[in-house]
């Protein structure tokens, strides 16, 4: 029964094509939503029954204008939601592209607007653009296309239904940049343009390094173009990658997966939902290879964009959730379903929920259960077919409880494929090891079973925990019992780093510390001071090492960018800079200051004088190089990296000494004790690997360690090793005996980079989760 005051049928079409203003449109809708009469009439402008002009104005609106409604539970079998689904569907394709106006069209005048101007025939003018940019100012530079602010654009990366995404160079930080501008369609719209700001302004509370950075948020001069500013990546999506149909082999789609869940606990733990993951949302990086999502919180602005019109179901529809299919409330859970939905089609080829129509899509989604990925690839482990299976669980609440477990259980299936790339690792909050169940599934190998089952037969409780322990948490948050407790050493906190913190080094005095970040600035700290003295953009991408001179007032730093940069360590000016052939994951200066040695992605050692800039030697070894150091004396040159194998080579010409075997996977770091003929590397694996460099030999290995372990150095006169660790830990060693003596826990994930203060007895570390923190072991010493 219609109520009192429906809207006319005029007033519903200008609803429906959103040209209903302000108020008037807010109370159509809220009408709408319990009128069966008005729902009706809108089935009849969905099934074209208002004549040709309405029909063709019609054709342009996307299928989730016209169907969507915030409901609990799905709408009746006879209700008019599945009428218009079904009527549109055919007309629905890439709606996203259909939604910005054609570059050769004027923007349409809006229903009562006032007499032409002076300033609408401009607007007009702009409008015609031939990139459909009317928002961009003339560029001097022929070789841009525009300006917007101090931004000088180069082209156009693409386009969707919320904005333009453009790569533009930034002429103040002097970088290059993606640009997302709110879509000209929706420039006017005070709530659109409100909500784009403010969901960019909550995204770029996200700092990680699987989600794309974003660094502003503004309007041009205060005016109508509203814009997102972020991080650029080279490389390609996700669906890009996969192709048509092309499913991808287990281990890098459960890596690929990894990544993406790890961002998304980023933005979870922020409070940020992200509601449409998709592969087109999944960036991978050119060269690392690794996970960047993008479009963090517009999924949301989109639904405040089209408030004018009668709701919409958000996200992509093959990878929606149930909840979403009808138009319920997503949250972190509908996440992890598309996270499901991803993972089944990298694996499989083929989406789980593919059907002709929308209306099939959204109907499998909500009714059926696809197969297994592991019953149609017998290659696929079960443990991530399980997972997957449990992601695309219709209940939310059976689905897995956070995307963190998610990340923790693909690491663990990730790992036993083999050895993993420290690029490729994710980056989480440490948690407690007794947490691993979650909804309905757990991660349990056949080994496990196994044990248990075995245990269970002879009644040897004690040992069933014990084993189960040891197979479902392989990587304790906390050190072995047999090992001393964490040690309550005084630390001081280093806070607000805009990402991972890959590097950190303190100066001769021990006042100050700098740090390289993975968004590609390097700060300088005052430690005493807790604050920021200075902060810089050093190198584009990712900083991967930096490092003050033994003897003067310098600082090296190296990049993802294959710069190796030397700066002056007071005013921090470039003084000289050197191109390796691929990105520089670590550089070392020579103990009388006179060089500097890099190993880059592509194998190659470069030596180059300080001095003169000159190159003095390269060498070229299988992999990538993880580490380089020089032996106390200045005569070796020890390179560590992917291929396994510790080599150490005449620092002079180059020419091996020796090549050392005894690691079982990648080799992240090596260091030379300050004196003698003891070396250190560690990496994937456990162990700290000791080897005599007189000998070749392997002296000792040093057993305890929670998980991988990403640097190593010697402190005091070479008698400990300070070890950074996976799991969130840096361990001190006593290398006479092989105890450990202290565990420093402070950090929520992985410490990456470790720094000695021999003056003061303190040590530094960093780690992805952003921090430094400043250890006082001066009780240690005595």
């Amino acid at each position: 029964m219609a109520l009192p005051d429906c809207p006319s049928a005029d007033q519903l079409e200008a609803l429906v094509n959103g040209t209903l203003a302000g108020a008037e449109a807010a109370d159509a809708t809220e009408h709408v939503g319990g009128c069966r009469r008005c729902q009706e009439t809108l089935d009849s402008v969905a099934s074209g029954h208002w004549g040709a002009a309405q029909g063709s104005a019609l054709a342009a609106v996307a299928v989730e204008d016209l169907v969507g409604r915030q409901v609990a539970t799905a709408p009746p079998h006879d209700s008019a939601y599945w009428k218009a689904v079904t009527n549109v569907s055919a007309e629905f394709s890439h709606a996203e592209e259909t939604s910005i106006p054609d570059a050769t069209e004027t923007l349409a005048p809006e229903a009562g607007a006032r007499p032409a101007s002076d300033e609408d025939a401009k607007q007009t003018l702009e409008a015609t653009n031939p990139l459909g940019l009317p928002f961009l100012r003339p560029s001097e530079d022929p070789a841009y296309i525009g300006r917007l602010h101090h931004f000088l654009i180069s082209r156009v990366i693409g386009r969707g239904g919320m904005g333009i995404v453009l790569e533009a160079f930034d002429t103040h930080l002097q970088r290059t940049v993606a640009i997302k501008v709110l879509n000209p369609e929706y420039a006017k719209n005070d709530v659109a343009r409100q909500r784009f700001c403010r969901e960019g302004r909550a995204a770029a509370a996200i700092s990680h390094e699987h989600v794309v950075a974003m660094h502003q948020v503004a309007r041009e001069d205060e005016g109508e173009v509203a814009f997102l500013v972020m991080q650029y990546i080279e490389g390609e999506t996700l669906d890009a990658r996969m192709g048509s149909g092309k499913a991808l082999p287990p281990p890098e789609a459960a890596r690929i997966a990894m990544q993406i869940a790890s961002g998304l606990s980023a933005a979870h733990a922020r409070g940020m939902v992200h509601r449409d993951i998709k592969p087109a949302n999944v960036m991978m990086e050119a060269g690392t290879d690794r996970v960047k999502l993008t479009d963090f919180g517009l999924a949301r602005a989109t639904d405040d964009v089209r408030l004018t019109r009668t709701g919409m179901v958000t996200g992509t529809p093959l990878y929606m959730s149930p909840e979403q299919a009808t138009g319920g409330q997503a949250d972190e859970r509908s996440d992890l379903f598309s996270l499901g939905a991803v993972l089944y089609e990298m694996l499989t080829g083929s989406s789980p929920f593919e059907a002709p129509s929308i209306v099939g899509v959204m109907k499998r989604i909500m009714d059926e259960v696809p197969p297994p990925p592991a019953r149609l690839n017998p290659k696929i482990p079960k443990p991530l077919s399980d997972l997957t299976m449990a992601l695309l669980e219709k209940n939310p609440a059976k689905r897995p409880e956070s995307a963190t477990f998610v990340a923790e259980t693909l690491a663990e299936i990730v790992t036993q494929f083999g050895p993993v790339s420290p690029l490729h690792l994710p980056a989480l909050p440490t948690s407690p090891v007794a947490r691993r169940r979650s909804g309905s599934h757990r991660l349990v190998s056949q080994k496990a079973w196994w044990a248990s089952w075995a245990a269970a037969t002879i009644g040897l409780a004690s040992l069933i925990g014990a084993i189960a322990f040891s197979v479902l948490y392989p990587r304790p948050a906390a050190i072995e019992d047999s090992a001393p407790p964490q040690s309550p050493f005084p630390s001081t906190v280093l806070a607000g780093n805009p990402g991972t913190v890959w590097a950190v080094d303190f100066d001769p005095s021990g006042e100050k510390l700098v740090a390289a970040i993975e968004d590609g600035s390097v700060r300088l700290w005052d430690v005493a001071a807790q604050k920021v003295v200075r902060s810089f953009d050093a190198h584009r991408g990712i900083v991967w090492m930096i490092q003050y001179h033994p003897t003067r007032p310098l600082v090296a730093s190296s990049g993802d960018d294959g710069y190796v940069k030397l700066w002056d360590a007071q005013t921090l000016e470039l003084l000289q800079e050197w191109k390796a052939d691929n990105s520089v994951r670590k550089i070392a200066f020579s103990p009388d200051g006179t060089r500097i040695v890099a190993g880059d992605r592509d194998g190659v050692i470069h030596v180059w004088h300080i001095e003169s800039g000159q190159p003095l030697a390269t060498k070229n070894q299988p992999g990538s190089i993880f580490g380089v150091d020089w032996s106390a004396d200045g005569k070796l040159i020890a390179s560590v990296g992917s291929d396994k194998i510790v080599r150490v080579w005449d620092a002079e010409t180059l020419e091996p000494r020796h090549t050392l075997h005894g690691h079982a996977g990648p080799i992240y770091n090596v260091a030379f004790a300050p004196s003698g003929s003891l070396m250190a590397t560690v990496g994937w694996g456990k162990e700290v690997h000791l080897w005599n460099t007189d000998t070749g030999a392997e002296e000792k290995q040093l057993v305890g360690s929670g998980g991988d372990n990403w640097s190593v150095a010697f402190c005091g006169e070479g008698n400990h090793a300070v070890v950074a660790g996976q799991d969130g830990l840096c361990r001190i060693w006593d290398l006479a005996s092989g105890d450990l003596v202290a565990s420093l826990a402070g950090h929520d994930s992985a410490v990456h980079n470790v720094s000695l203060d021999q003056k003061h007895h303190r040590v530094a570390t960093s780690g992805r989760d952003g921090t430094i923190r400043v250890w006082d072991l001066s009780d240690l010493q005595r």
